[in-house]
């Protein structure tokens, strides 16, 4: 959505006028103690609050809405209450999801200024001025459908989400469910095992068998997929070595066909590495020597030289 520069000069200055009277401790006090809910006022400390600079709007929203972080105490605890001051005269059906992007936003600003393994609590209050009473749900949960959606909803984070810890599940367990999902275990094994040193003895004695099992299935670009990936993000697999004993395999023509283009396609990215990598090795010996010229004239001589751009020359300066 575009911003309409009319509908933001206008607004400009009365973000400033709001901003500007509830920057007062004693009027932000009056509206919070009558309109936050009562286990919310049991536990604030009202008579601190600070006004925070920052705002968390998106551009969406910017030209008709205004935002103000106070900083608080929650049974002496940090804390934050979040007012958004809204212009536009109709209500919003996604008002709810508005709040939860914008109170992500704000735990993920505290955490990066913080430096802090934890979040405070920030509890959001919205002032609406339509032109008639506020009709949508300010409920997050009812926009969540179907209806038996709504109770997984309720625990979503309340609850630990699902983690499948690879470095805790033990391959033979692994194993014995790819009987009945290949794929998603032959995934699962590739991620588990890709930074493995010893990925060799992995690929011999478990990965070959579930790639055969893939391309009996007729998985054949789950084979190459799966390959691929190993082949690319491994830093200890010997290539020349998989390629000699995948053939040993005796997959079927079509898999060969493709893992062969493969195989062509990462010598091709070698010898461009090695090639890009000789042309760093040269300019790092002649920024390092300098050899009497200006800095102007240095980098001309670099570039000529070697090919490289100037932001590659300068990035390698500053190292050197």
């Amino acid at each position: 959505m575009e911003k309409n520069p009319e509908s933001i000069s206008i607004h400009q200055p009365h973000d400033k006028l709001v901003k500007r009277l509830l920057s007062n401790p004693k009027a932000a006090k009056d509206i919070l103690s009558l309109y936050l809910p009562k286990e919310v006022l049991d536990i604030v400390d009202l008579n601190y609050l600070e006004m925070q600079k920052d705002s968390f709007i998106d551009d969406e929203h910017r030209a008709y809405a205004v935002d103000i972080l106070y900083k608080t105490k929650f049974q002496g605890e940090e804390g934050y209450i979040w007012v958004l001051l809204e212009h536009q005269r109709k209500s919003d059906v996604w008002m709810p999801v508005r709040i939860f992007k914008y109170i992500a936003i704000i735990w993920d600003h505290l955490r990066k200024a913080n430096q802090s393994d934890s979040i405070p609590l920030v509890y959001p209050l919205v002032v609406y001025n339509g032109d008639k009473p506020y009709s949508h749900s300010l409920t997050l949960s009812d926009l969540i459908k179907p209806d038996q959606s709504k109770e997984i909803f309720s625990t979503l984070f309340t609850k630990p989400f699902p983690l499948i810890d690879l470095p805790a599940i033990d391959d033979d367990i692994l194993r014995q469910q790819a009987q009945d999902h290949v794929k998603g275990i032959a995934l699962l094994m590739v991620l588990k095992h890709a930074s493995d040193r010893n990925l060799q003895t992995f690929f011999d004695q478990i990965l070959f068998k579930i790639l055969k099992r893939l391309e009996q299935q007729g998985d054949i670009d789950e084979v190459v997929d799966v390959s691929y990936y190993l082949l690319k993000e491994s830093e200890f697999l010997d290539k020349k070595w998989f390629f000699e004993v995948f053939k040993s395999h005796q997959f079927s023509p079509e898999v060969e066909n493709k893992m062969s283009t493969i195989a062509q396609q990462l010598q091709e990215e070698g010898r461009e590495k090695g090639i890009e990598e000789g042309k760093i090795e040269v300019a790092k010996q002649l920024l390092n020597e300098k050899i009497g010229l200006s800095d102007a004239e240095l980098i001309a001589l670099v570039k000529r030289l070697t090919g490289l751009s100037d932001e590659k020359i300068q990035e390698l300066r500053k190292k050197h």
